[in-house]
């Protein structure tokens, strides 16, 4: 223990001064030090049996709410548990049941209702097929609405992919796959703070026209509408298509705006606002692949509010190299334009690699990308975060360490300058290297250079949930 009786202060004040400043740093680590930096990983839920498909939503205050799929009742249930900004967790230990109906429940998302707590959305098969539910809980941990939840949508259909986001008013707009037509539409409903559907029951027809529409994304149109991008298997090649609706559950536009019908595949699109009003999307394309689907580069395109497509006809590419390039995830920049990262084949393993593109559409970074993670071993399923100082917070699942199955997961994560530069390790820091599987992670950021992780982890003998707050 340090001896201040040893120190011997001369009447240099800004000696004296130094020393003080020193202790009172060395006391204020010893008693407020946060839980986030006393362990290897900060366990959020340990309870018996496995616990999966964790996601959170920021609290407000540079915490997080994290919801997940829970079996420790014999079946699937729906937990959530508030982490505050040190670590801590502050509703009761293991989470509180957010729905632990008999039937399983499944699949949940999550969003802010901007007072502090949040709205978490899951499946649910009380009604025989799965059907869609919402609650509400508050800063406390208490439930706002009924006690097993709002129906979003309970049409006798199978409804999947549920993907969600806040709709500006305290409540949430919720899209998804439906199979109510006999092929696979998308719909959507908004729920308000109160927990009232808005729009009509079991929700508004996207787009259900002919084929199957899959992996809808969404994003604000800044008015209390959405725009939407799917991938649609209606002609015998697979296209992207979008569609705008307003807040009233109107489409904006007369018919949905086809981004990209080139030649070949094209699929697994995702989308970030221009902050005008509009959206970019970008996907994965096979029209360079001769058997149209085993080889893809990513393409982009730039959408307006009134639906035009601003940039050449089918998009442009993000990356001049004609080699596999897939699970693209992206953010804006602050400025206009977007970060996109992605899982990169050049190399013998897969790499993370990432681009800058600015609201004209040109790249603003090395023309082939910048390398994010380029650690021998595969990496996989990169996820971008805003690190709030212009750049971004990449974060991905790493098997550096195995060369063999791929069994033995690990978490890194890189943040990425607004010039492309990496500013921390290169190919990245741990975030978990726990033994044994961490599988998928999600994250919010947390204030200049952080972000908080969350995961399903098997170090215990189940699967729990950890967390880890990077920065």
């Amino acid at each position: 223990m340090f001896d201040c009786s040893q120190l011997r202060f001369s009447s240099c004040k800004p000696i004296r001064h130094g020393l003080l400043l020193f202790l009172l740093f060395i006391i204020s680590l010893s008693i407020a030090q946060p839980e986030w930096l006393s362990a290897e990983n900060v366990p959020v839920c340990t309870a018996k049996a496995d616990q999966h498909f964790p996601v959170l939503t920021t609290d407000g205050k540079d915490g997080v709410i994290v919801a997940w799929r829970d079996a420790r009742n014999g079946n699937y249930d729906i937990y959530a548990q508030s982490i505050s900004s040190k670590g801590d967790m502050v509703w009761t230990p293991d989470g509180i049941a957010v729905c632990d109906h008999e039937a399983p429940q499944s699949s949940p998302a999550i969003v802010s209702d901007l007072k502090g707590g949040a709205i978490i959305v899951w499946g649910d098969t009380r009604n025989g097929t799965q059907d869609s539910y919402a609650q509400r809980i508050d800063a406390d941990g208490k439930k706002m609405w009924n006690p097993d939840g709002v129906e979003v949508c309970t049409d006798a259909a199978l409804q999947d992919d549920f993907t969600v986001m806040p709709d500006g008013n305290g409540g949430l707009i919720v899209v998804w796959e439906d199979w109510r037509t006999g092929n696979q539409d998308i719909y959507a409903q908004k729920i308000s703070a109160e927990g009232k559907a808005i729009w009509k029951k079991n929700g508004i027809p996207v787009y259900s026209g002919e084929g199957d529409q899959y992996d809808p994304a969404i994003i604000s149109d800044g008015v209390g509408g959405f725009i939407v991008v799917w991938w649609d298997i209606s002609t015998p090649d697979w296209n992207i298509f979008a569609q705008r609706i307003d807040s009233k559950g109107n489409k904006v536009w007369d018919s949905p705006v086809p981004v990209c019908t080139a030649q070949g595949n094209q699929g697994a699109p995702t989308i970030v606002t221009d902050g005008n009003g509009g959206a970019f999307c970008v996907w994965s394309d096979y029209r360079n692949d001769p058997n149209f689907f085993t080889k893809a580069q990513l393409y982009a395109q730039h959408i307006a509010s009134d639906g035009t497509t601003l940039w050449q006809k089918d998009g442009i590419p993000i990356c001049e190299l004609l080699i596999n390039q897939q699970q693209a995830n992206c953010i804006s920049d602050g400025e206009g334009g977007f970060i996109v990262v992605w899982w990169d084949d050049r190399d013998v393993f897969a790499d993370i690699y990432a681009q800058r593109v600015n609201v004209k559409g040109k790249v603003l970074w090395n023309k082939e990308g910048v390398p994010v993670c380029t650690e021998g071993g595969v990496q996989q399923i990169p996820i971008l975060v805003s690190d709030g100082a212009g750049g971004a917070i990449a974060y991905w699942l790493d098997y550096r360490e195995d060369f063999g199955n791929i069994t033995e997961d690990a978490i890194y994560a890189q943040r990425i300058g607004a010039n492309g530069v990496p500013l921390w390790k290169e190919n990245g820091v741990p975030v978990c290297t726990a033994n044994k599987e961490q599988i998928t992670p999600k994250a919010v950021s947390a204030g200049v250079g952080s972000a908080i992780v969350v995961w399903s982890d098997a170090r215990g003998d189940d699967y729990d949930i950890y967390s880890h707050r990077v920065h």
